[in-house]
């Protein structure tokens, strides 16, 4: 396939994921494609599993198909994607994380061997089940959950309101702790819904994140390091957000930036032992000195 045929098609599925419908002869225009042309993308998208709603004259992707959520959530480039893409993917240096995760978000949209792969994993199961929970807002219980934060394989009673970018995780209501968490869908053994409506609906909400992808309901501190030239690289390829609260200082470069917890900044911190020196604040200190003494890390 050509590739203006790739970008028509992509065009088109961007024009018709919206809310508002467009007439043969409005995407004719748009295209610069024959009728027949048009018809033959649509029928292409109905073969794809793109379900079309053309009531009256125009056309639009059934806007409440489990395809077309799909297609708009991979569609949907995170504020960190955003950020990479404004600086251009061809000029980063080095590999990360976001870097990766943009690479296989571009890949899914003109690959659809990879969206019949994902179909075919468990982890599907678990998303589907999950976006049922959603809709009809029920309560789950994510069972088996393997929790990083507190070393323990529990199960877990949750409100999900909200996916991850790319389906990697999700927000959710968790009753016991009575916190907004988000929780990763591969650490989940299986999803199972329970009989029993939300109870905290007013309050599911996304809490402050960090740029090192840690969360909590506001800003716990703002942790003041300088970085030496290899942290900053580092620290702007893994974690590109943080380069806005970076600055220039005396042959090294001062990091001030609001986190949620502790945990995030100090992996990164301890493992460049020599390349940062932290300023402050003081209980940030004491936290990474447990930490190195306990060997946690």
């Amino acid at each position: 396939m050509d590739q203006q045929k790739i970008k028509r098609l992509l065009g088109m599925l961007l024009l018709l994921s919206g809310k508002r419908r467009y007439s043969i002869a409005e995407i004719q225009e748009r295209f610069d494609i024959s009728d027949r042309t048009v018809f033959r993308y649509l029928e292409t998208f109905e073969i794809a599993g793109l379900m079309m709603d053309h009531a009256g004259k125009g056309y639009r992707l059934q806007q409440d198909s489990s395809a077309t959520r799909s297609l708009q959530r991979l569609m949907h480039f995170t504020e960190e994607e955003v950020f990479i893409l404004e600086e251009t993917i061809e000029k980063l240096e080095g590999e990360s994380a976001v870097k990766q995760q943009l690479l296989r978000k571009l890949n899914t949209l003109y690959d659809r061997k990879t969206l019949e792969e994902k179909k075919q994993s468990n982890d599907f199961k678990k998303i589907q089940q999950l976006s049922n929970a959603i809709r009809n807002k029920k309560q789950v219980q994510l069972v088996a959950y393997r929790s990083s934060n507190s070393d323990k394989i529990s199960d877990r009673t949750v409100e999900p309101f909200d996916f991850l970018p790319a389906y990697e995780g999700v927000w959710c209501y968790e009753v016991k702790s009575g916190k907004c968490k988000q929780f990763l869908i591969a650490r989940m053994q299986r999803v199972e819904i329970l009989p029993r409506d939300w109870q905290n609906e007013g309050k599911q909400q996304l809490p402050f994140t960090d740029a090192f992808r840690m969360s909590g309901s506001k800003p716990a501190a703002t942790v003041v390091a300088l970085l030496d030239l290899k942290a900053y690289n580092l620290l702007t390829e893994e974690y590109p957000l943080a380069k806005k609260f970076i600055s220039a200082e005396q042959g090294a470069y001062r990091l001030s930036i609001p986190v949620a917890q502790y945990h995030g900044i100090g992996r990164f911190v301890l493992g460049l032992p020599g390349n940062i020196k932290v300023v402050g604040p003081a209980a940030f200190q004491i936290f990474l000195k447990e930490k190195i003494n306990g060997s946690t890390y």
